[in-house]
C-alpha cells in the first residue's frame, strides 16, 4: 500500500460526508428514542450529505466502521468491545460491517481499500492528529488491556510501540504512524475507555481536552503528560482544555453540580470539514459556555460552530458498560471525506 502523507491524510476538518445507523430511533440499548429521533433530524439538518447506515448491530457507527486514512484507503480492526461482549444481551450489538453486510442507499463501500491491523479497538478510540508534521493516532491506553499488553511493563509496551512503528512502515511503504497513548481512568469512571471522549485534533499539534480539570485534577495532570513535550521523544501538542468549575458563575451552584459528571459530553462533538455541532445538556448558562470556550479552540481555523438544539442528556447521562450507553454526537456518526 503507498506511503500516508500528512497531506493525504483524512482528519475530522477534511472530511464530508456523515453516516448514522438507521438504528438511531429505533428502539435499541437502554437509550432515549425520542431523543434520539430528534438527534437524527438535528444531523440531517446540520449536514444535507448525511445517509443511513444498514444492517448495523446498534446504533454507535463510530465505534464499528472503518477508519477512513487517506481518500481511498481505511483501517480495518477486530471490534469486539469488552463491555459490551462480557454481557450475551449486549454481544448481539457486535457489528462486523463487512460479515454484517453494512450498506447506504446511495455510496458504494466497494470500492474501498481497506488494510486490517492485528488488533482489537473501536473506531471511537482512535483520533486522527497532525503531529510534528506527521499523520498520528491518539488513544486511550484501554486499548492495550483489549490486546493483553501490560502497560506497567516495560518490556511489553517498548515491544509494542516497536511492533506498530514497524507495522506501518511495512504495510504503508515506510509510513511514519505517530501513537500516542492516553491514560485511562478505569472501569469505575469511565467503562468504555475511548479516546473521542478525552480529546479532539484542532489543527497541526494542537488538541482540546474534556474538562478533567473539574472532577479529575489528578488525571488531568496525567493527560498533561502524555500530551506535553516535557522531554524528548514525548508527544509536542499544544493543549487546551475545557473548564468550568473555576468559573464564577458555576461556584455553588446547584444545577451545574448536577450536570458535572455529564459535561464530559461537550468534546464528543460532529466535526464535519469546518462545521462543528456541539451536544446540549439543556442547562443555557453550561452549553453557552461550553460552546464559547470551543469556539475560542477554533478560533485561528474560523469554523462555524453551533448547538444541536436537542437537550441530550437522556442519551449521555448513563455511560454503562452493561446498559450500551453513554455517547455523544461523534459516537453517534461516521465521518468520511468522500
Amino acid at each position: 500500500m503507498e506511503k500516508i502523507l500528512t497531506k493525504d491524510f483524512i482528519t475530522d476538518d477534511k472530511t464530508n460526508k456523515v453516516f448514522i445507523s438507521s438504528l438511531i430511533d429505533t428502539e435499541t440499548g437502554d437509550l432515549d428514542k425520542e431523543a434520539r429521533a430528534n438527534v437524527k433530524s438535528c444531523i440531517m439538518q446540520f449536514e444535507k450529505d448525511c445517509e443511513l447506515l444498514y444492517n448495523t448491530k446498534d446504533v454507535w457507527a463510530r465505534d464499528y466502521m472503518p477508519i477512513q486514512l487517506t481518500k481511498n484507503t481505511y483501517l480495518g480492526y477486530t471490534y469486539k468491545p469488552d463491555y459490551l461482549t462480557k454481557s450475551p444481551e449486549y454481544a448481539k450489538c457486535v457489528t462486523n460491517w463487512k460479515l454484517h453486510n453494512v450498506h447506504a442507499e446511495k455510496y458504494d463501500f466497494n470500492g474501498f481499500k481497506v488494510v486490517q491491523i492485528p488488533l482489537i479497538l473501536d473506531g471511537g478510540n482512535v483520533v486522527k492528529a497532525i503531529l510534528d508534521d506527521k499523520p498520528c493516532m491518539i488513544m486511550c491506553d484501554k486499548v492495550l488491556l483489549e490486546n493483553n499488553i501490560d502497560k506497567n511493563n516495560k518490556t511489553e509496551l517498548e515491544n509494542f510501540h516497536k511492533w506498530w512503528k514497524e507495522w506501518w512502515e511495512e504495510n504503508f511503504d515506510g509510513t511514519e504512524m505517530k501513537l500516542v497513548l492516553l491514560p485511562w481512568e478505569g472501569s469505575k469512571y469511565d467503562p468504555i475507555g475511548h479516546a473521542d471522549g478525552m480529546i479532539r485534533y484542532i489543527d497541526k499539534n494542537k488538541v482540546l481536552i474534556t474538562n478533567y480539570k473539574d472532577f479529575n485534577e489528578k488525571h488531568y495532570n496525567e493527560m498533561m503528560k502524555a500530551l506535553e513535550p516535557e522531554r524528548p521523544k514525548r508527544a509536542g501538542f499544544n493543549v487546551i482544555s475545557l473548564h468550568f468549575s473555576d468559573l464564577e458563575q458555576f461556584k455553588n451552584n446547584k444545577l451545574f453540580s448536577v450536570l458535572l459528571d455529564r459535561s464530559w459530553c461537550y468534546i464528543n462533538y460532529l466535526q464535519v470539514g469546518k462545521r462543528i455541532l456541539v451536544p446540549r445538556l439543556g442547562y443555557d448558562l453550561l452549553d453557552n459556555e461550553a460552546l464559547k470556550q470551543i469556539r475560542e479552540a477554533f478560533s485561528a481555523n474560523e469554523d462555524e460552530i453551533e448547538l444541536i438544539s436537542q437537550d441530550m442528556t437522556s442519551i449521555v447521562e448513563d455511560m454503562n458498560d452493561e446498559k450500551n450507553s453513554g455517547g455523544a454526537l461523534n459516537c453517534l456518526t461516521w465521518t468520511i471525506q468522500s
